[in-house]
């Protein structure tokens, strides 16, 4: 695994391998900024915060360049299907490094990595159950490489996004949402009085739907042993 993460395992022995949920942090972060909400998730997940591919300085990446107004962006269509690639080739060598259950591999994202979480749900779903996209977008650059609905049909996506957000406008949600929709995708989108943020009602009702795919899926709890 030639990437950089942080990573918190199972709080508790789990029984068979363990769901994996990455974070997906935002342009001008690193690794360390989501995985700030670690112990908010379920305690069955193996939690891991990846480090975008593309370095702007020492300490600060991104998943592709963005210029331009929020109303008129123009986008790296070249650094974000380089990212799309390494960020399917993380999640496979994460499963198989962590012995992670490949089918309970759930993506958590806020902005720019929301928008590549969208994009993994629209270009590969297979590799994912789940996606909760804070602040996202759908991009453009993606849809040719979009995956057929009848391979989306397992996907559940809870898609968030601030009223007050002047970076990614609301409206980027909403037309994701209207897309999922028509491919046949079950998904939710929810707007909260925040900006360019991840609130802390976002953050609750993140949390509970990823618990709550978790219990769909019938994973077992923990042994009583810790780690």
């Amino acid at each position: 695994m030639n990437f950089e993460y942080r990573i918190r395992h199972p709080l508790l022995t789990p029984s068979h391998r363990p769901p994996l949920l990455i974070l997906l942090h935002g342009k001008g972060a690193n690794e360390d900024d989501l995985f700030a909400l670690a112990p908010h998730f379920d305690p069955r997940f193996i939690v891991v915060s990846l480090r975008a591919p593309h370095e702007m300085a020492p300490g600060y990446y991104r998943w592709y360049e963005r210029t331009g107004t929020p109303e008129n962006s123009v986008f790296d269509e070249m650094e974000i299907e380089t990212s799309r690639i390494w960020l399917i080739q993380a999640i496979n060598d994460l499963v198989m490094g962590l012995g992670a259950d490949a089918r309970q591999v759930h993506l958590l994202g806020f902005s720019q990595g929301a928008a590549m979480a969208l994009a993994i749900a629209l270009t590969s779903p297979g590799r994912i159950r789940s996606a909760v996209s804070m602040a996202g977008r759908l991009l453009a650059a993606t849809a040719p490489h979009a995956a057929t609905a009848s391979a989306m049909q397992h996907l559940t996506l809870l898609i968030q996004h601030g009223s007050a957000d002047d970076l990614v406008l609301p409206s980027e949600s909403v037309a994701a949402c209207q897309l999922f929709a028509e491919l046949g995708v079950a998904q939710g989108i929810r707007e909260y009085q925040a900006g360019h943020t991840i609130s802390p009602a976002m953050l609750k009702d993140a949390c509970n739907f990823l618990t709550v795919q978790l219990d769909r899926a019938g994973m077992p709890p923990h042994d009583t042993t810790l780690h």
